[in-house]
């Protein structure tokens, strides 16, 4: 059986489609559990009359405490032999489940991986799948998410986990809102053989309002750096030869959080937290250049973060300007 776990939060306009999709699979050994999160709209009003036209359909109402809080009372309710996590404003593909169950017939799979469609703000779909089927060890693994390969997304919501890995204690970090991007290491690292398959059965949908594309910043998407340090010690310890990946992957992560940081409405009140950034990117550039190949593979990218965390992203952009029109 499979336990399809569903964070609702305020989704009221979106959660019928996406429990449908789920409902009309072709395979239909199914526990779904729908988390509602301490909706403040009908969302959860929506939940309860679901269930009770479907017998497979759990449902837990809990207060308000994030996407991470809601998953964990999801897997702690869960009885099925895989954990499946859908976000209640996408759906998926109806062949979803029997194309990834398919593949964990060897007791040592511990993790499908399937494809995205993207569904854009603006109405264009991008689509984010593997060019073959690939099979991976966990080291194999690590260093796909850390070098950005491309094959192995830090989605949790387009994977299909055996329910082993969360009798071993694995968790969401309630304290970060990209729970996903700080657990998918340590899911990793506790998995044995994981699969990627070349198909794209999720769909996920961007909207305007949604926690990705909101333009203030949230301290809880900040502390996510605090994993950092746990993760280079597992890599030091477990992983030597993923370690210079990783090196290269806490740089990018930390540029990629002053870059938000940059865009949003209200930085100029994140002084403290924009100088703490750029001195975490400065110390990350550093720990990069200790390694031949991440100094050749990547030497674009370091020079880059290395000048934007030296002037600041504004500045930088600045004489970035000033240089092209001199140019011409």
């Amino acid at each position: 059986m499979v336990s399809v776990i569903i964070s609702v939060y305020n989704m009221a306009p979106y959660i019928e489609r996406c429990v449908a999709s789920i409902q009309h699979q072709t395979y239909s050994d199914l526990e779904i559990i729908t988390v509602n999160d301490g909706s403040t709209d009908d969302s959860g009003a929506i939940c309860e009359r679901l269930a009770q036209a479907d017998e497979r359909i759990v449902v837990i109402h809990k207060e308000n405490g994030g996407n991470a809080s809601a998953r964990n009372a999801g897997i702690n309710a869960a009885t099925g032999d895989f954990l499946s996590f859908i976000d209640a404003d996408d759906y998926i593909e109806n062949n979803m489940y029997e194309e990834m169950l398919a593949e964990t017939k060897d007791a040592d799979v511990s993790m499908v991986c399937c494809g995205m469609v993207v569904k854009g703000i603006d109405g264009h779909d991008s689509i984010q799948v593997s060019k073959e089927r690939k099979v991976f060890s966990k080291e194999e693994a690590l260093y796909d998410i850390f070098a950005r390969q491309g094959n192995i997304s830090m989605s949790a919501c387009n994977k299909l986990f055996r329910r082993n890995l969360f009798d071993k204690g694995l968790r969401f970090n309630n304290n970060v809102i990209h729970e996903d991007t700080e657990a998918m290491p340590r899911f990793l690292d506790a998995s044995e053989r994981i699969i990627v398959i070349n198909k794209a059965f999720y769909n996920y949908i961007k909207r305007s309002n949604s926690a990705s594309t909101l333009k203030r910043f949230n301290l809880r998407g900040y502390h996510i750096l605090d994993s950092m340090k746990e993760y280079e010690e597992m890599c030091k310890k477990k992983y030597p030869a993923v370690l210079p990946y990783f090196c290269y992957h806490e740089m990018a992560t930390t540029h990629g959080m002053l870059m938000n940081l940059s865009s949003c409405v209200d930085a100029r009140h994140y002084i403290r937290q924009e100088i703490s950034l750029r001195y975490r990117m400065i110390k990350a550039v550093f720990k990069c250049m200790k390694w031949e190949g991440i100094r050749k593979e990547y030497k674009d990218q370091i020079k880059l973060i290395f000048i934007r965390a030296v002037l600041g992203v504004r500045l930088t952009e600045l004489v970035g300007g000033i240089c092209s029109r001199l140019k011409h």
